[in-house]
């Protein structure tokens, strides 16, 4: 469940992230920004699929229990 709860916590980091900077969009770095966070949202998301489907594969370098 650690990996699912940090991947949640990424998803509403995102989230907040493009609220709060609401109005900067047409700024580069709020695009460069939003793009990062985008990856490792998506990165979380797949480590996390891939833990619970494969269990013992810890691609987010901790023990998610």
């Amino acid at each position: 469940m650690g990996y699912t709860f940090f991947t949640i916590s990424a998803y509403v980091f995102m989230r907040a992230f493009e609220v709060i900077f609401k109005g900067q969009e047409k700024k580069p770095w709020y695009n460069v920004c939003v793009r990062v966070i985008g990856v490792g949202v998506l990165y979380a998301g797949l480590s996390s699929m891939i833990w619970l489907y494969f269990n013992g594969i810890h691609l987010l370098g901790f023990d998610p229990k």
